[in-house]
């Protein structure tokens, strides 16, 4: 797969996802302090009600392949290319993907901070990349990071997809059992053989 078509494939999934199933997603509170999450004005797409929310719209990001290559540098490996083209095709909110029997949280992309949901899973997760994990989303409303095993490659650069249930990590593993990827893999739980069948499972069936 080439850029074009990996970014033709994230538009697919956005595009079918928020316009036959999840339209409620598409209205959020606005965006009053910088610090705060919300709809920055560059994604407003319409009229605040009279309790703060407004509908949002998607735009194209303009994230660059030099940024993505920057977070890396403090990643056991390079992020697969279709994770890269998530992170830079479009500005998009509100990313808890729910598709029964799958109910996850994507990252968010919003337009005036598009790295800051990506950026703090990977800090409050860091101790996995050691032993070759990258935590790039959620399970649920807090029930642990879901990463990218990059010690199970496909062919194509992809990775396998594990879910760590939070309980497990927070009580079970001390800090320096994550020098062992024997003793961390065995609580990981695996999901998916790639993300490309994470993204068409949540977002095209």
């Amino acid at each position: 797969m080439n850029v074009q078509t990996d970014k033709q494939f994230i538009e697919l999934c956005l595009d079918t996802y928020f316009s036959k199933r999840h339209r409620v997603q598409m209205k959020l509170p606005v965006k009053i302090d910088p610090q705060d999450g919300g709809v920055p004005a560059s994604m407003v797409n319409g009229e605040v009600d009279e309790e703060g929310y407004v509908a949002w719209k998607m735009l194209p990001s303009t994230v660059t392949e030099e940024e993505i290559t920057e977070i890396e540098q403090g990643l056991p490996a390079r992020l697969p290319s279709l994770f890269r083209a998530y992170l830079t095709t479009r500005f998009v909110l509100d990313m808890q993907i729910i598709n029964p029997p799958y109910f996850f949280m994507l990252p968010e992309l919003p337009a005036d901070n598009p790295f800051q949901d990506i950026a703090f899973t990977l800090q409050a997760w860091n101790l996995l990349l050691i032993t070759g994990y990258i935590p790039f989303a959620e399970y649920q409303d807090g029930w642990g990071p879901i990463c990218f095993d990059t010690k199970q490659q496909t062919v194509d650069g992809d990775y396998a997809i594990v879910w760590f249930d939070h309980e497990h990590l927070l009580h079970e593993l001390d800090e320096g059992d994550y020098v062992s990827r024997e003793k961390v893999e065995s609580y990981a739980q695996t999901l998916f053989p790639s993300f490309r069948v994470f993204m068409t499972e949540l977002f095209l069936r």
